[in-house]
């Protein structure tokens, strides 16, 4: 079924969805973001990011084509920032400038080559932007969502190990959740593989973390599922790299978007933006689709110990923010 051919389940109350996506000036987010320019649904659309001049070029760019478009500035690697964006958008909602949000899409993430980033509250960056903030924007947006809202978070197949990624990324090493959050001290390494590896444990911890998400949204009558893009070469998750290896994957690696389990941005996109909107698996709840398919998320990330402990740590460094910025 083509895009043209069904009008999508999760609407506003005039048939025009309101969309809500982050990270749409680059990589898979930008192309979803063209996506949805060329949707036949004419959506209204909240974009969050970082960087204001982007955000306002691409909200621009929407308006000139007629659609209703809003630009909220938000740095993932900041909880303050991120209470600031879902502030925002709260408000938008209350005031009646925006109807509550139908979709929301989780897009942007953040990979690097170690593991001694911090972010501005002192967290590992790669969890921070890949876990912690992905739990924070839907706590913020929750009450922001319509009844009937679908929330969309980004996988990766790099969650079910080195095996599934072509041998790219290392296998994720399972830990703690505080001591996944904790930065590296001591010498940085002569390797990218402690930030493959970071990369990898995120992402399985945001697919622990979908389940008790897909729960909770689902008792309100609302979805949550987990969009696994592919193997996407060519993307800005490789800026870290050493300059001929970023070169080799600008370059040359986008070809494997010929082998299963890869694929090119657009086409990634066109799939991420048809199961948002419920083009398509409109009824699927907690979820996992690569690429269009439906498949299953890893089994341990169903295990109710590492999902218990996680959700506890998210919601204790979510209050322990809170409590902070009281005193």
């Amino acid at each position: 079924m083509t895009q043209s051919d069904t009008t999508s389940s999760a609407q506003g109350p005039q048939g025009r969805p309101t969309v809500l996506l982050t990270g749409p000036t680059s990589g898979i987010g930008e192309a979803a973001f063209q996506q949805l320019l060329e949707h036949p649904s004419r959506p209204s659309i909240v974009l969050l990011g970082r960087d204001r001049d982007r955000l306002e070029s691409a909200a621009s760019r929407a308006r000139s084509l007629g659609l209703t478009a809003h630009a909220v500035i938000a740095d993932l690697a900041d909880l303050d920032s991120v209470d600031g964006a879902v502030e925002v958008v709260r408000g938008m909602v209350t005031s009646g400038d925006i109807p509550p949000i139908d979709v929301a899409v989780l897009n942007a993430g953040l990979q690097r080559s170690d593991r001694h980033g911090t972010s501005t509250q002192g967290y590992e960056l790669t969890f921070a932007v890949n876990v912690l903030a992905q739990h924070a924007l839907l706590r913020g947006i929750e009450e922001a969502l319509g009844p009937r809202a679908h929330v969309v978070l980004m996988g990766s197949s790099t969650h079910r190990g080195k095996r599934a990624s072509f041998g790219l990324v290392p296998d994720p090493q399972w830990a703690a959740p505080d001591e996944l959050a904790t930065p590296a001290t001591g010498p940085r390494p002569g390797t990218r593989e402690p930030g493959g590896t970071a990369y990898a444990t995120s992402k399985l911890a945001l697919v622990t973390l979908s389940h008790d998400w897909a729960e909770r949204l689902g008792a309100s009558g609302r979805r949550l599922n987990v969009y696994d893009p592919g193997l996407v070469a060519g993307t800005g998750l490789g800026r870290e790299m050493r300059p001929y290896e970023y070169w080799v994957w600008r370059r040359v690696m986008p070809a494997l978007s010929l082998l299963p389990g890869a694929t090119t941005r657009r086409r990634t996109a066109r799939h991420l933006v048809s199961l948002a909107l419920g083009d398509t698996h409109a009824s699927l709840r907690d979820g996992y689709v690569e690429i269009g398919r439906v498949t299953r998320a890893e089994a341990i990330t169903f295990d109710p110990a590492r999902r218990r402990d996680l959700w506890q740590w998210c919601e204790e460094a979510l209050r322990n923010h809170t409590s902070r910025q009281r005193t």
